[in-house]
């Protein structure tokens, strides 16, 4: 098995897409996410994974906190530039965002947010698994998700309108 062939099963199964920040002062990086899924009522526990030399992965090991915004169908194109590597200071000027629990920033225009703590980070090859315990959360806004499938961004049609 190459790692092309395994990209191109993988990309049969559709995603949600979120964007995960974490940090502190000037220091605040995010990235986009679609290994997104809850793992527990109780406590309530979410799980991502994230690449292991990640600037955000980096700063959720430092801080161990982080916020995780569900992104809407109108939001690729801030999926899109946090998926980027790179400064990420302008972004967050450009972004309309608010503060979590300890002042890191949630997109404060997505679906939904959770304020996470981090319960365990489990390695994984070249990601870990970070599992966070969600100490705050708010639907912030009615909507259809972005979706991820076969590569690309998805907007089904036979989900309700906003």
């Amino acid at each position: 098995m190459d790692t092309q062939s395994f990209r191109q099963t993988l990309a049969q199964f559709a995603t949600g897409v979120t964007v995960v920040i974490s940090g502190t002062g000037d220091l605040i990086h995010g990235m986009t996410v679609n290994s997104f899924t809850s793992v527990s009522l109780v406590p309530p526990l979410i799980l991502f994974c994230a690449e292991n030399r990640a600037d955000t992965f980096q700063a959720i090991l430092a801080v161990r906190r982080f916020t995780v915004s569900i992104l809407s169908d109108q939001q690729e194109e801030l999926s899109r530039r946090f998926a980027l590597i790179g400064p990420q200071h302008e972004l967050f000027q450009q972004t309309p965002c608010q503060s979590g629990i300890a002042a890191i920033p949630y997109l404060s225009e997505s679906l939904a947010y959770l304020d996470c703590a981090v319960y365990d980070i489990v390695a994984a090859g070249d990601h870990h698994i970070v599992v966070g315990q969600v100490d705050q959360l708010a639907l912030l806004k009615s909507g259809r998700p972005l979706l991820y499938y076969q590569s690309d961004y998805y907007r089904p049609v036979s989900l309700p309108p906003d």
